[in-house]
């Protein structure tokens, strides 16, 4: 099986970062085939996630998952700029 790893950071305004996270908690809740984890951490203004997939195109159809889509644009008032991958990778294994 391969797996999809994507790792991300993303900057809030100042102090919006719990209403991303609060946004971003309902991720989880939504039906996205492929997903396997979804996980978030805040450190001050700054937002780190981790979504691991089945694979890089079921992460591709989940973003254009209407409820997905319509979700995540709910969090782009609050953000200083776009995210920013950390790293990505396919597992080979």
């Amino acid at each position: 099986m391969t797996n999809y790893v994507w790792v991300f950071k993303m900057k809030a305004t100042p102090g919006n970062a719990g209403k991303i996270a609060d946004i971003l908690r309902q991720v989880p809740a939504l039906n996205m085939p492929g997903n396997i984890k979804y996980d978030m951490a805040i450190n001050g203004d700054f937002i780190c996630g981790y979504e691991e997939w089945e694979s890089k195109e079921a992460h591709k159809v989940s973003m254009q998952i209407p409820e997905v889509k319509a979700l995540v644009s709910q969090a782009f008032p609050y953000m200083d700029g776009m995210p920013e991958m950390l790293f990505e990778w396919e597992s080979i294994c």
